[in-house]
């Protein structure tokens, strides 16, 4: 009974996210990987990371300014098939294997934000409940993911940090 109610939840909440953040910050499926504007990268920082580059693609505002939408994406620039699976938040306990340790810093106010969660502990981001989960990339495949985050409308750029990776720095906010 807890599982049928989770996902009959799980699909409200798909259903009326995209309302609730309006179109100008779109938390829907982000656009198809090789189209995207690169906002800037950063190559591999672990072992566990090694031929993967991740970039930032958007950093879009919804109307209202309080909430902010992140795509992003890795590529495999490897010769074999990556899986992820150490993108976990581990600040805060979030249900399910997701790409919750995405982080936004802002360094002026020294000030970090997590993904948003809702209230039976879903991250809002890409992750097991998510049309775009996908945690295999194949050899010369990008992938895109997203992530949701509340951050003061008066950020105008931003760091992103994902683990495996050094951070994206000067990100700018549409």
């Amino acid at each position: 009974m807890k599982n049928k109610a989770r996902i009959i939840f799980l699909s409200l909440l798909a259903l009326t996210i995209p309302f609730t953040i309006s179109s100008s910050a779109n938390a829907s499926l982000p656009p198809m990987s090789e189209d995207m504007e690169t906002l800037g990268d950063s190559h591999s920082n672990a072992s566990i990371s090694s031929g993967l580059t991740a970039e930032v693609n958007e950093a879009k505002r919804n109307e209202r300014g309080n909430f902010i939408s992140i795509t992003w994406s890795l590529k495999n620039t490897s010769d074999k098939r990556v899986v992820i699976t150490w993108m976990a938040g581990r600040t805060y306990k979030y249900e399910g294997p997701y790409f919750s340790g995405v982080t936004i810093f802002i360094p002026e106010k020294e000030t970090r934000f997590h993904p948003i969660m809702d209230g039976i502990g879903n991250c809002l981001c890409s992750g097991n409940h998510s049309p775009d989960f996908k945690e295999r990339i194949e050899p010369g495949e990008k992938v895109s993911y997203w992530s949701l985050y509340s951050i003061p409308d008066e950020e105008e750029s931003l760091t992103v940090e994902i683990p495996g990776f050094e951070p994206i720095e000067d990100i700018p906010v549409s």
